[in-house]
């Protein structure tokens, strides 16, 4: 077998060492502005499908988050990254304390002290009306309509003490037998709280109950979007970032942009 001279080995082995630190330096999370969705099935991005006449929920490619994340990619650069974190039938109540389905989490100040995210989107009542309607979880965990409101003040209120902006996003509604779990109130609530903490909103859930014919945008369970509704909800949200945050959002992607450029020039 053919050995390379040692000096050439070597310098080789130099270059790309070199090279490896630079990609590593263009692509460090301190070189990155995160943005974290918080959220149940929706934000995770669920869909109901039916095969051979029984449903099952599957996660789609194209929900909402990704199709954000494509959009602030393409206006912006690639120094914006959302990151999603939604957790399957969680409630709101599970992200502050944290339990159920964000038991693996900390608490949601220690989350907020070690998050490196600039804005945190919060995306909760279907699950928290579920559970309330239903009264199967815990009594402490039954989140009524002004608990709810308690709950998402406490982690607005968290979230802003520890650095971050919060943008709060309305459910969408749900159609069926789903319809008895009542998220009406949840969104009430919810967008006075928005009105009062003066915290942008992400509006979904009258907007979509306008639309003709909106049942048919839900998948087969009538809970979960459809790929066509989780498009339209990811427009909503998108707006609210782009209209409320254009200038640091702007700012990061020229940052970004500047930084790969003098890294290559080394």
């Amino acid at each position: 077998m053919y050995r390379l001279p040692i000096p050439i080995a070597g310098a080789l082995i130099s270059a790309l060492l070199v090279q490896q630190s630079a990609l590593a330096e263009i692509t460090q999370p301190d070189n990155e502005f995160i943005i974290e969705a918080y959220g149940g099935s929706s934000t995770r991005g669920a869909m109901a499908v039916r095969e051979n006449g029984k449903l099952h929920a599957i996660y789609i490619k194209d929900n909402e988050i990704a199709l954000i994340n494509n959009w602030l990619a393409d206006k912006y650069g690639s120094g914006i990254r959302v990151v999603n974190k939604g957790a399957s039938s969680a409630q709101a109540m599970d992200l502050l304390n944290p339990k159920y389905f964000y038991k693996k989490n900390k608490s949601w100040r220690e989350e907020m002290q070690t998050s490196p995210a600039k804005i945190i989107l919060l995306n909760f009542a279907t699950n928290d009306a579920r559970h309330y309607h239903f009264r199967d979880i815990e009594q402490n965990y039954q989140v009524s309509p002004e608990k709810y409101t308690q709950v998402m003040t406490q982690l607005i209120t968290i979230a802003r003490e520890e650095g971050k902006q919060v943008i709060l996003q309305e459910p969408h509604p749900i159609c069926g037998r789903a319809e008895k779990w009542n998220v009406a109130p949840y969104v009430t609530k919810l967008d006075a709280l928005a009105k009062a903490e003066a915290v942008p909103l992400a509006h979904q859930y009258q907007r979509i109950l306008q639309m003709p014919a909106w049942q048919s945008l839900m998948s087969p369970d009538c809970i979960h979007p459809s790929e066509q509704l989780y498009r339209i909800k990811a427009e909503e949200t998108f707006a609210v970032l782009v209209k409320q945050f254009n200038r640091e959002l702007a700012a990061a992607g020229d940052k970004t942009r500047q930084h790969t450029e003098q890294v290559a020039k080394r």
